[in-house]
């Protein structure tokens, strides 16, 4: 900022003028001496006037600095996250005294009514109930639930057939015909735990097994199936056995088989899972 000059610059300076232009004023030089009086007047109010107009920029009072701008965090809604499966939920028991609490039949031909095709007896001693099928004629009982995320497990034997078959079909359609559609994972005794498309049903691949993974007739298996988002595992006996993925359709009934030959079942649990999307973390925020 350039200033204008001082008041004791102007005094000398007044003082000087006096000094040079008194003479003329003696001599006679009236006119010379006003106009040299007047003369230093506009050029002080010029210094003045320029003194003003420097100063620093104007600063309007809602401005702001773009320097100091800070973007607010971004964070990446996706649709598309990623899932994760609770597992924290209650195991169901689907065999009851009541057989009608959480099962539909499907025959392909009526059965004599003195010999259903599927009963449950106890086994005695408290050691719970037994789901008893005949094989004849064949067909399947069905959840009256649908299930699409969940754990099975459940134990069956054949107490004569050496050739015993029989399965579990997942993602059952309520489709009246053999077979429907569905996955079925195949209690057949040499091919246990393998998984294939049934019916109008597809997956990525089939998963179909020669094994030694069944125990011998009249003695007690023990499965795993596992669902999640289309892909099945299983393991029978506490070992692995088939798995498929991008099964179509991925959701339906459970359903077990009547196949031909007497199959017992017990303990048959049901673990529904949860889809639960995955929290956001720290590496999901980010700034453009």
């Amino acid at each position: 900022m350039t200033q204008g000059p001082s008041i004791i610059q102007c005094g000398v300076f007044q003082k000087l003028r006096l000094s040079i232009l008194w003479p003329l004023y003696r001599s006679g030089g009236v006119a010379i001496f006003g106009t040299a009086l007047m003369w230093p007047v506009p050029l002080m109010a010029q210094a003045v006037d320029t003194a003003q107009s420097v100063s620093a920029p104007e600063i309007k009072p809602d401005a702001t600095d773009p320097q100091n701008v800070t973007e607010p965090a971004v964070v990446n809604d996706d649709s598309n996250a990623a899932i994760e499966i609770g597992d924290k939920s209650e195991t169901v028991d689907l065999l009851t005294d009541n057989l009608d609490e959480h099962w539909k039949a499907f025959s392909s031909a009526p059965a004599p009514a003195d010999a259903p095709v599927w009963k449950v007896v106890s086994e005695g001693d408290d050691k719970g109930l037994i789901l008893i099928c005949s094989g004849d004629p064949k067909g399947f009982l069905y959840t009256t639930e649908i299930c699409t995320e969940f754990e099975l497990t459940l134990e069956w034997k054949y107490p004569r057939d050496e050739d015993g078959n029989s399965g579990v079909l997942v993602y059952t359609q309520e489709e009246p015909r053999i077979w429907p559609t569905s996955m079925q994972v195949q209690l057949h005794q040499p091919k246990v735990g393998s998984v294939f498309p049934s019916g109008d049903a597809t997956s990525d691949q089939s998963s179909e097994l020669e094994n030694d993974l069944a125990r011998p007739v009249n003695t007690w298996n023990e499965g795993r199936i596992i669902s999640k988002g289309g892909r099945l595992s299983v393991e029978v006996n506490g070992r692995k056995a088939g798995e498929v993925t991008g099964a179509k359709p991925s959701t339906g009934s459970i359903a077990l088989q009547s196949e031909g030959s007497v199959v017992h079942f017990r303990r048959i649990r049901l673990r529904k899972l949860r889809a639960v999307k995955r929290a956001a973390t720290p590496e999901s925020v980010s700034r453009p």
